[in-house]
This record gives structure tokens, sequence and C-alpha cells, in this order.
């Protein structure tokens, strides 16, 4: 029997720049395979999610559903000025929100809208002078609206002071038109009223107004009410002669 003789090739020898577009080949076809990895995350993590979501024990339970701001509350019938120390405030906000009232800076009251969005929030307690007042409506999810507007509500408890300039009390007025002019000024805005007519206070705070008499005594009275409410009167009595 004869032996077969089995020969061995040793491997060729590779030449460097062999290795080297080898080398570049690899790092080609890696670089695209991690860009389309990256492509299919992308296009395809929804439906990969959603695919693996239906196996995890949250998937009955209901997602995060981010709700809107409530509307800011909108006050009705606000006094320009008061004379009382505590007062009262209404107004409208989304129904079933807590209504926050702030004023001068630190939270005043609260109330909760009802179901027609109707608030009040009373005993609000104010400092002398002008007082500034807005408040915040915030629904059970803690979303808090923006500030309200604004309002100034001064807080007044003078009375207003009431001059009469002329005429003089106990004065004697002759003319032939039986009028009598009163005329004075007042230290705020007010409602003027003499002998229960109603006289134009001028942009100065003074008043001017001619009064029908007859002749004789004439009692003259002037009452002024400002706009919180405070009320004052002053009394003179002159003497008309027609002449």
């Amino acid at each position: 029997m004869t032996a077969t003789k089995i020969s061995i090739i040793p491997p060729q020898k590779m030449s460097e720049r062999a290795l080297m577009n080898r080398l570049r080949l690899n790092l080609i076809i890696i670089s695209v395979i991690i860009v389309l990895v990256i492509l299919g995350i992308f296009v395809f993590a929804p439906q990969v999610g959603t695919f693996f979501g239906f196996f995890s024990i949250h998937r009955n339970e209901p997602g995060y559903q981010p709700t809107a701001k409530p509307t800011p509350p909108v006050f009705s019938n606000v006094p320009e000025a008061v004379k009382d120390e505590t007062i009262s405030l209404s107004g409208r906000a989304l129904p079933g929100t807590t209504v926050k009232l702030y004023v001068n800076g630190p939270q005043n009251g609260t109330s909760i809208a009802a179901s027609d969005g109707v608030f009040t929030i009373a005993d609000i307690k104010l400092s002398l002078g002008k007082n500034m007042i807005y408040a915040k409506a915030s629904d059970d999810k803690g979303n808090e609206s923006e500030m309200s507007e604004i309002l100034n509500i001064t807080y007044d408890k003078e009375a207003p002071k009431i001059e009469i300039t002329s005429p003089k009390d106990k004065a004697t007025v002759t003319n032939l038109n039986k009028r009598v002019e009163i005329s004075g000024k007042i230290d705020e805005k007010a409602t003027i009223t003499i002998n229960d007519n109603t006289a134009i206070q001028k942009p100065d705070f003074s008043f001017d107004f001619w009064l029908g008499v007859g002749e004789g005594t004439v009692k003259i009275k002037v009452t002024a009410v400002d706009t919180a409410g405070n009320k004052s009167e002053k009394e003179i009595t002159v003497k008309y002669v027609k002449g």
C-alpha cells in the first residue's frame, strides 16, 4: 500500500495595504450598522414601546394628562373707597376652584367658587389708606391661575370737611332776583347737596350754587358725602332782603 503524502500550504502573508483596506471595510460596515440601529430606534420606538407596554403591569393605568390652568377670578361691584375696616368682595371663577385673596401682599382670605362660579370672601381686613388687592384660583390638581386684575380700594374713615366761603353766617343778602349764591370748597371728592339740591363739584373740589329763596331768614345746609360714604353737614343762616 502506497502512503498518501499530505502537503500543508503555508498561509500567505497579507500585505500592509490589504490589511488597512480590510480594516477600513470593517469600520464602514460597523458604522452602517450603528446608523441603522439609531434610525430604527427613532422610527420604530413607538411600536416597540407599545409592544413591550402590552406586557407591562402598568398597561391599564391612565397616562399623564396635563390640564390647563384655571382662568383668573373676576371681581364684580368693587367699591372705590369704603369707610369700614372690613369688607366683602364677590366675583366669578371656574366652578369648584379655590379662590385665594391677597391684600397688600399676604393672603387674606379664601372661598370656593360655587357650581355657578360665584364666590364671596367676607371679613377682608383693610389698612388705612389705599389697599392693593388681587386673587388667584387653584384647582384640585394644584394648577393655579394667573393673578386677577389688581384692585385699589381706599379705606377712609374721615368725614369730608366743608368750607363755606360765601355768604358768611348771619350775613344779609340783598338783590332783586330772590337768589343767594353759595360757594365753598370740600377737602376731597364728594357728592354735594345744598338744601337737598345737588351742587356740582369742580376739579379743584370747590362748588358754586344759586339757591332760590324768599324774603326773611334763610337756613342753608350744605351736605357732603365722600366716595367712602362718610358724611358731614354744615349749616348757616342768612337774611335775604329784596332790593
